[in-house]
């Protein structure tokens, strides 16, 4: 070999050196941007998906809006409410027809929650009194009938009384 193909192949050995170092570190680099990429996509995909999710729960909560107001007027909101829950009693023993006592209304707070327990007293024929019994038991409130008895005054005359425990909400409301 001639001192000009020796000096042609030591030009090409260190072109080809070099272009293989290019190589490589083109591949490193395009190694470590798909890696990059991939966290970036990962981010994206998170972010759309809460996203999504915050999306669909603010449609649910659009939607459930007048079902959840319904489901709120079933519980005494607060003490001030009770007085909206005995009018409404009372008013329903004045359309059955029976006369009514109200005896102590307290406030018991226990595990399963807040409630309102009020006494009733009330006196009518067997049918009134029955019936009124059958309405204390279907109220619109979250409620349950803690004692009942029933005792006969007269041939006529009928008399009740009821202790009724009414559910008060107990959490903060916006």
């Amino acid at each position: 070999m001639n001192k000009r193909t020796k000096r042609l192949a030591i030009i090409a050995a260190v072109l080809f050196a070099v272009a293989v170092f290019a190589v490589v570190m083109f591949v490193r680099e395009i190694n470590a941007q798909s890696i990059k990429l991939s966290e970036q996509i990962a981010a994206i995909e998170t972010d759309r998906a809460q996203q999504e999710v915050f999306t669909s729960v603010q449609r649910t909560s659009n939607n459930t809006l007048q079902t959840r107001e319904e489901l709120q007027s079933y519980y005494l909101d607060s003490q001030s409410d009770s007085i909206n829950f005995l009018n409404f009693i009372e008013a329903q023993a004045a359309a059955t027809g029976v006369e009514l006592t109200t005896n102590s209304p307290t406030e018991i707070v226990n595990d399963a929650g807040t409630f309102l327990a009020v006494d009733y007293e009330f006196t009518g024929s067997i049918s009134r009194v029955e019936n009124f019994i059958k309405q204390l038991e279907n109220i619109p409130y979250v409620s349950q009938l803690e004692s009942l008895s029933l005792s006969q005054k007269s041939s006529s005359v009928w008399e009740a009384r009821v202790t009724i425990m009414v559910n008060i909400l107990d959490y903060e409301t916006e």
